[in-house]
């Protein structure tokens, strides 16, 4: 079984030198907030599931999630800050019914990046989880834990983010659908690193930004 994702305005990733400058007492265990906007109407326990195991999935990686979740009609309860200064980033994935036309077939979800690869919102495709639940016979809220996992990674590493290994891989076929299902499909630490780096990254900036508001 395939999966393709696709992220539009795909640009080369920062250097590895202005990463390494980030100082690490800021990418040590960074906190992300996520607001998940459910159009699809999740069952509540599966998606209450799916958020616990896709937080495990982050906490291998060195990255602690919080969620918030919005369900219709009280969306306006979810209205926030993005990325205020002090607090962790805030991200925003939004479930879905179908996948958008000019999506793959396969197409589990997508995220959106800037020409520079920052991002801040993604789609998750909930027909295509539940279609691969059938194939498959994995849990479904572990297909979409593993689902919001993967368009989140695409949002915290930036372009170009597939890997031929992990969660991050480009294509999920039988093997990794099992080791899904066993809760072994994960980021590799390369990635954990990076996504801790980039985090580092954008609170440096936020702060720049805010010192520079003050001259």
């Amino acid at each position: 079984m395939h999966r393709k994702f696709k992220s539009i305005f795909l640009h080369a990733l920062t250097s590895c030198a202005l990463l390494a400058s980030v100082p690490m007492s800021f990418a040590e265990n960074p906190r992300i907030t996520v607001s998940v906007y459910d159009d699809a109407g999740v069952p509540g326990d599966t998606l209450a599931s799916a958020e616990g195991r896709a937080a495990k999935i982050f906490q291998r990686a060195g990255l602690e999630v919080s969620w918030l979740t919005c369900v219709r009609p009280n969306y306006a309860g979810c209205a926030t800050t993005f990325n205020e200064i002090g607090g962790p980033v805030h991200l925003v994935l939004r479930i879905k019914p179908n996948g958008a036309s000019w999506t793959s077939d396969t197409a589990c979800g997508v995220a959106y990046l800037a020409s520079d690869g920052t991002g801040q919102y993604g789609d998750v495709f909930w027909r295509r989880a539940r279609d691969l639940q059938t194939s498959s016979k994995v849990d479904l809220a572990t297909i979409l834990a593993s689902v919001m996992a993967h368009e989140l990674g695409h949002l915290l590493l930036g372009s170009n983010a597939h890997a031929i290994s992990g969660i991050m891989q480009g294509h999920w076929e039988d093997d990794e659908l099992r080791r899904i299902g066993m809760g072994s499909l994960l980021f590799l630490p390369a990635e954990g690193k990076r996504m801790r780096a980039r985090i580092a990254q954008r609170e440096q900036l936020l702060i720049s930004r805010r010192e520079g508001g003050r001259d």
